[in-house]
């Protein structure tokens, strides 16, 4: 079984070094926010750990977090960006455990809503134009299992982004499988954002589609401490190979301290880092990434309900 993970991994992580539709131009992909991490503990883990999810908070962008959906959980995600920045990232999310005939699943779903504030505007020959409004938001829905051992998912989404008075939209889907190892090691890998793209007043362009495979460690140590690291591979259609690293201490369930770093050829490197906090029924994530470009960094904050 090991054996056939990784050779259905290796194939699938090939697909993303050859094939004109896996190297569009950069730039040449649109609805960008689709593959921005939104969840506190993932921006804090730089965006590694498919095969480790923790929360429904995460199933936006790993549909493998639908295996952690043992009790409901309700809750949202919001992205604060750096200063000179006027974008607004607002996620909703919601996952539910189910069982059928004694094989135990969850179902999930999440709205996501970015808007941007003034934009200015330019003609062909540089010329100010007027400032004009941009938005794109996303509803989907997913159902996966939650093995033991083997994990699927699968995700459907719909999105529409809007610039100025051209809008296009896009019908997409997610598929995610992990396994589990033994106590201590899982596999897992991702395909995200594959499907239908429109296009903007006839101009064609491509959906962000992104594959992520990666290797999960787990390790306790003292009394109700553990670690968890994972290194992860990150290809989406427009960029280079991503190396992400991240990781986490644990003190029970209660209480963590997250690093990541990103390795990113084509854009910018950087370390990130956070805490998670669990009491009683409330759940709380938050995550900072650098972004050297605008001169500060993103801030990622989950708030979630369990009940």
């Amino acid at each position: 079984m090991i054996k056939k993970l990784l050779a259905t991994t290796a194939v699938l992580s090939s697909l993303a070094l050859a094939g004109e539709h896996w190297n569009v131009d950069l730039g040449g992909v649109t609805m960008k926010f689709l593959s921005m991490q939104v969840s506190g503990r993932s921006a804090a883990m730089s965006g590694a750990g498919v095969a480790d999810p923790f929360r429904a908070a995460e199933v936006s962008r790993n549909p493998l977090a639908m295996s952690t959906v043992n009790e409901p959980e309700l809750g949202l995600n919001h992205l604060m960006f750096g200063s000179g920045a006027t974008e607004n990232f607002v996620s909703a999310y919601y996952g539910y455990p189910v069982e059928v005939k004694g094989y135990k699943m969850a179902v999930t779903g999440a709205v996501d809503f970015v808007g941007y504030g003034d934009i200015e505007g330019r003609d062909e020959f540089g010329n100010q134009t007027g400032n004009y409004g941009a938005y794109g938001w996303s509803l989907q829905a997913g159902v996966g299992s939650r093995g033991a051992i083997f994990n699927w998912a699968a995700t459907a989404r719909f999105a529409s982004q809007t610039i100025d008075d051209e809008t296009a939209i896009a019908v997409l889907g997610d598929v995610g499988g992990s396994f589990k190892v033994g106590k201590h090691f899982a596999f897992g890998a991702t395909l995200t954002n594959f499907g239908y793209m429109g296009d903007y007043d006839g101009v064609d362009e491509a959906e962000p589609m992104a594959l992520q495979a990666g290797v999960s460690g787990f390790f306790p140590f003292a009394e109700k401490w553990s670690a968890h690291a994972s290194f992860d591979l990150y290809r989406r259609a427009d960029t280079d190979m991503h190396l992400l690293f991240g990781g986490e201490v644990l003190y029970r369930d209660m209480l963590a301290f997250r690093v990541g770093y990103a390795r990113r050829p084509d854009t910018q490197s950087g370390i990130s880092c956070g805490i998670g906090v669990n009491v009683g029924m409330v759940v709380f994530d938050y995550g900072y990434s650098p972004r050297p470009a605008f001169e500060g960094g993103n801030h990622n904050v989950s708030v979630g309900l369990k009940f």
